[in-house]
């Protein structure tokens, strides 16, 4: 672009041949630059300038959190060598319980086998004793006829029952303790699994945020590069503007020049010296331009040096995070494979547990049927000890019963004939009594006759008295009784009344005592009798017992022989 003044001088008839513009073609240096470093100055130079430490800060902030991320990957291999571990250690676990199991299982079935024979025994001797009771017609000479030797073995045997029982007793308690330890070893490989398994659980999740933060660190590299991508293209862009404006202003400085050459020939000699200074003071001010766009040069080229050793660091960076990145995904993968392999030994683990359950719940199942079976048996065997017992209670009972019966049939015996001479006593006194009776009869019926004789005389006498009175019914006359004679006769009477009472009342008390003592003796008659009947009765049910007791004797010491020759068989097999 050509200088405004040299325009207007071209347009004017003075100076349209012979003058030349002197003006400065450019009025400062910010012009020089709006016209030739317009696209280095421009608004796009601060935006690569920027694009460094933004870039930067990104590239440290992925790189932190890819130190991160190694971490948690550190953390979770370890994590996942304690889940491996805690999966061993549960698989001897239940290695373990399960040779508990089937050490279990084989005494169970041996306790089973010992109960059913005590079962069978107590069944064999309830048989035998439910026979005998029916049978029961032995007579009392077998209870009798017990030999101590008998009793002292079958009380051996007894107690070797007895001893066989508490062993199994303390088995079973030992296969209890075992069982429950079993049980809270499977407890703990179960809670060890649940650990492992939320282990797991988490360390998947942690990869799933890994892999989400990878790609979102892979997102912002793939926008760091398109960045860079932009930068070398926008550095690229900038580049060939300023080979624009640099061949745009060599060709204007070509053409300034011979334009100026053109005007050398067309000026006057008047005006050289005026036009070669201004000449002058324009190169000098074309020079100052140039040093000022050489500058801009420089700081330009600094600017570009600067953006692209940025650059240089941005793809360095971008190539580690690529690298750690690709190192980071290769661990995830590993991960992935690693938690693949947790989750198939998990699920075998799972379905062993499973099966160890079911083992156990069997177990405990059949256990559980043992133990029932086991205190039936102790019941059955508590009734045969009980069973033992009263029959050995019941014969030393028997026996002491036997020897009551005979003292007190003795006693009743002796009783009886007391009673007897009792009653004959009292036959006699009945019979002196029926006498006194008789006696005092006749002596009541005398009395009575007395009596009459007395109420005879004394009404004769009154009607004596009456016919004296008659035959003396003259006014004033009366019959005189002397007082000796009413009193006489009053005490007669009187005297014979109260004989009579007491005599009536002996005879009648003495009947009545009679009487009484006749029903007193039938009443201990009766008595006796009735004893007597007990006694038989109790003598009989005692030789019952015995022979009952007897019997089941019989029936347990068979039983026990059989046992103790069935051990001896084991034994020697």
């Amino acid at each position: 672009m050509v200088a405004k003044d040299y325009q207007k001088t071209k347009g004017s008839t003075k100076a349209r041949v012979g003058e030349i513009d002197t003006s400065a073609p450019f009025q400062s240096v910010k012009d020089a630059v709006t016209l030739f470093g317009e696209g280095t100055f421009s608004g796009e130079k601060p935006v690569i300038k920027k694009l460094k430490p933004h870039s930067a800060e990104r590239v440290l902030a992925k790189e932190t959190q890819l130190h991160l991320a190694e971490k948690e990957l550190n953390k979770l291999k370890e994590q996942l060598k304690n889940a491996e571990t805690t999966k061993e250690q549960a698989l001897v676990e239940i290695e373990r319980a399960k040779r508990a199991v089937e050490g279990l299982t084989q005494k169970l079935k041996t306790i089973n086998e010992s109960k059913d024979s005590a079962v069978k025994a107590t069944e064999a001797a309830k048989h035998q004793a439910k026979q005998f009771e029916e049978s029961g017609n032995s007579n009392s000479k077998e209870t009798d006829g017990f030999s101590q030797m008998d009793h002292e073995t079958a009380q051996v045997q007894y107690e070797d029952i007895i001893t066989e029982l508490d062993v199994a007793k303390k088995e079973l308690r030992k296969i209890h303790q075992e069982y429950d330890a079993s049980l809270e070893a499977k407890n703990i490989a179960t809670k060890q699994s649940a650990e492992a398994k939320n282990a797991t659980k988490a360390n998947l999740e942690r990869a799933d945020e890994l892999s989400k933060e990878i790609v979102t660190v892979q997102e912002a590299i793939q926008q760091v590069r398109m960045a860079s991508s932009q930068a070398r293209e926008e550095e690229a862009k900038i580049h060939a503007d300023k080979d624009v404006y640099k061949q745009s202003y060599k060709a204007r400085l070509e053409e300034s020049a011979n334009k100026l050459l053109a005007l050398k020939k067309d000026i006057n000699s008047d005006h050289t010296m005026k036009l070669e200074a201004e000449l002058t003071q324009t190169m000098s001010e074309i020079e100052a331009l140039r040093k000022e766009m050489d500058n801009a040069r420089a700081s330009d080229l600094d600017s570009i040096k600067k953006v692209t050793s940025g650059l240089d660091d941005a793809k360095e960076s971008l190539q580690k995070v690529a690298d750690e990145g690709n190192s980071l995904r290769s661990l995830v993968e590993t991960l992935k494979l690693e938690l693949d392999k947790v989750k198939k030994e998990h699920s075998e683990m799972k379905e062993k547990e499973a099966e160890t359950e079911s083992v156990a719940g069997h177990l405990h199942v059949k256990l559980q049927k043992a133990k029932a079976e086991l205190e039936a048996a102790l019941a059955v065997e508590a009734k045969v000890r009980g069973v033992s017992d009263e029959m050995v209670a019941s014969i030393h009972q028997v026996s002491l019963e036997m020897e009551d019966a005979k003292h007190e049939a003795e006693e009743m015996k002796q009783q009886a004939e007391q009673l007897v001479r009792e009653a004959e006593a009292t036959r006699m006194d009945l019979e002196a009594a029926e006498k006194k009776l008789l006696v005092a009869l006749e002596e009541a019926e005398e009395a009575k006759a007395a009596e009459t004789n007395a109420l005879d005389q004394i009404k004769m006498l009154s009607e004596k008295t009456d016919a004296a009175r008659a035959s003396t019914s003259e006014p004033g006359a009366q019959i005189t009784l002397s007082r000796d004679e009413f009193e006489s006769l009053s005490r007669k009477v009187e005297e014979s009344e109260k004989l009579s009472e007491m005599k009536i009342a002996a005879a009648v008390a003495q009947v009545e005592a009679v009487k009484a003592s006749e029903s007193e003796a039938l009443k201990k008659l009766n008595a006796t009798q009735n004893e007597i009947e007990d006694i038989k009765a109790a003598t009989k049910e005692a030789l019952k017992k015995a022979e009952m007791a007897e019997a089941a004797k019989k029936a347990v010491e068979g039983e026990l022989r059989r046992r103790h020759e069935l051990e001896q068989k084991k034994a020697a097999a």
